[in-house]
């Protein structure tokens, strides 16, 4: 989000300037700067801020009244519908312009069909999109995102760096998210996503990228055609997962408008389902790890990295997509668990031969 200076009032609108002035992120600003153009190109006063907010407040509601109906004879969604009053409803408010948004509100078509985007992704869907790309970036986006079930804009919001990578035991890896905001967040990798991210790391080292701590997790390849931008935005990022689902043939039903298995989503929900039916992680961390704030606790329960960390370990397993790490990772805490076991039998036999001695004595 670009800083405003002194001189830039003489520049920018003052409507304009209050709207921007009101947003506090990056992603959001992109969101509803597209947002506030489309609907002033609709109404016929594109570049004209100023002069759109001093109109009377009939005339901008009979405005939003036609924006919401042209919008249901597109058949757009209801919730699509919301979400575009959204910038329109900022401008509006932070310009002090009178209108009615529950008269708008009562206009906005009921979603009468069965919601999509309700399914997880399953493990072979993840696999398969595995085997269906050679890129050792796509393939780290991939378990990147199996493994901390995050929002897609958790790469763009601030715009995720290695500074924000910590190392962690048993070969994970900590992401420190939305840094510095009231959404910050721990997340974690696997062993399977923090080996597949750093395959990714070393290549871009090879081909002679100088990698800092502030260098974007995930960058833009060079020939693309979002090359404005060093780090993978969200279109970019949508892009290749769209690219990449349809390689692999997810199996996906439509209900509605949407499908029962969403581009992004997918993966958080399977990250929800995992962390709070197939482990027994603890229910408000697991809140934690999934960036939700419900209730008190999700206001007052502030638990440590380690803390956060332990419980994510515990899900480990089941978040792993490779049948073959899967195993590994089960040997091995079949192992750890025979050593505990023989370290017991030991200590219990020492203690048997301390007594066995005494009586002797």
């Amino acid at each position: 989000m670009s800083l405003i200076r002194e001189n830039d009032f003489n520049s920018l609108q003052r409507s304009l300037l209050l709207f921007e002035n009101a947003i506090h992120s990056d992603a959001t600003m992109k969101l509803y700067t597209k947002g506030l153009q489309n609907f002033m190109q609709f109404v016929g006063y594109e570049n004209k801020h100023d002069e759109y907010a001093s109109l009377h407040s009939k005339v901008i509601d009979k405005h939003l009244e036609d924006y919401v109906l042209y919008q249901s004879h597109r058949k757009i969604k209801g919730i699509t519908v919301r979400n575009y009053l959204k910038p329109i409803y900022l401008f509006l408010d932070v310009n002090r312009i009178q209108y009615f948004p529950k008269a708008i509100n009562r206009l906005i078509p009921r979603d009468k069909t069965k919601k999509g985007s309700s399914k997880p992704f399953t493990d072979k869907d993840i696999q398969d999109m595995l085997d269906y790309t050679n890129s050792s970036r796509n393939k780290a986006l991939v378990l990147f995102f199996s493994s901390i079930g995050g929002r897609p804009a958790v790469l763009t919001d601030p715009i995720l760096c290695f500074k924000h990578l910590h190392v962690m035991p048993h070969g994970c890896k900590a992401v420190l998210m939305y840094e510095n905001s009231d959404e910050e967040y721990w997340g974690f990798l696997t062993p399977e996503a923090s080996n597949a991210l750093e395959v990714y790391r070393d290549e871009r080292i090879r081909n002679g990228e100088i990698i800092s701590q502030e260098s974007p997790l995930f960058a833009i390849q060079k020939k693309n055609r979002f090359k404005e931008e060093l780090y993978l935005s969200i279109p970019a990022l949508n892009s290749i997962f769209e690219n990449l689902e349809r390689k692999a043939n997810i199996e996906k039903i439509k209900t509605g408008y949407r499908y029962d298995k969403a581009l992004m989503y997918g993966f958080r929900k399977r990250f929800n389902t995992i962390l709070k039916i197939e482990s027994t992680v603890n229910s408000n961390i697991a809140e934690k790890l999934l960036a939700h704030k419900n209730g008190l606790d999700g206001v007052y329960l502030k638990p440590t990295r380690e803390e956060c960390f332990e419980e994510f370990l515990k899900a480990v397993p089941e978040l792993t997509v490779s049948k073959a790490e899967k195993l590994s990772l089960k040997l091995e805490k079949s192992e750890s668990e025979k050593d505990k076991k023989i370290l017991k039998l030991e200590l219990e036999m020492k203690e048997v031969y301390k007594l066995l001695e005494q009586i002797r004595n």
